[in-house]
């Protein structure tokens, strides 16, 4: 009799769920953010640095349910192919605005910004008193796709392009192609 019960209150709960779903706002709403974490490849435009794994987090506020301003924060390191410079990380610091189309599941988006690049010449080589960094800014456009797991995750593919002045005599501009995971909240 116990075990009747329990499944009878399981049941209820169970076919309760869609109709207090149905309740709830679309995500992404005006005055909701995002966090998320992406994962893939550098291709620097110099002939001169080889790709790199590039990792970026994210913040993203939406004004509406289509324009959201996004900050970011990423790492990448790519190596010199010659001379005795190992590689050049780099960690930009950037703000896009973004646009994104409702497609049920899947919501497709197009951004461009501005961005902060933090640039770092390293070599194993004693580089003596010589200030081995440098600052650039930056813009960058690209646009990707999301694809809701459920109301609240999404994976997200994107690529971007990263356009930075030269930086004594390199150029750290490249494309990036990530994936990643994004929660809203």
């Amino acid at each position: 009799m116990r075990l009747l019960s329990v499944a009878s209150a399981l049941f209820a709960i169970l076919v309760s769920l869609p109709s207090t779903a149905l309740g709830q706002e679309r995500v992404p709403y005006a005055g909701s953010t995002a966090a998320g974490i992406d994962v893939g490849v550098f291709a620097p435009a110099s002939n001169e640095l080889s790709s790199s794994l590039v990792l970026n987090g994210t913040y993203e506020f939406y004004f509406t349910p289509r324009i959201s301003v996004r900050a970011g924060l990423g790492w990448a390191n790519p190596g010199f192919s010659v001379g005795a410079v190992d590689s050049l990380m780099q960690i930009p610091l950037t703000v896009d605005g973004i646009y994104n189309w409702e497609g049920g599941k899947w919501h497709p988006f197009v951004g461009a910004g501005i961005g902060w690049h933090f640039l770092r010449f390293t070599s194993d080589l004693p580089i003596g008193d010589i200030d081995n960094t440098d600052t650039r800014v930056g813009f960058n456009v690209g646009g990707g796709v999301e694809y809701f797991l459920h109301r609240t995750l999404a994976v997200k593919g994107e690529g971007r392009y990263y356009a930075l002045e030269d930086a004594r005599g390199e150029e750290p501009s490249g494309t990036a192609l990530t994936i990643g995971l994004k929660t809203y909240f």
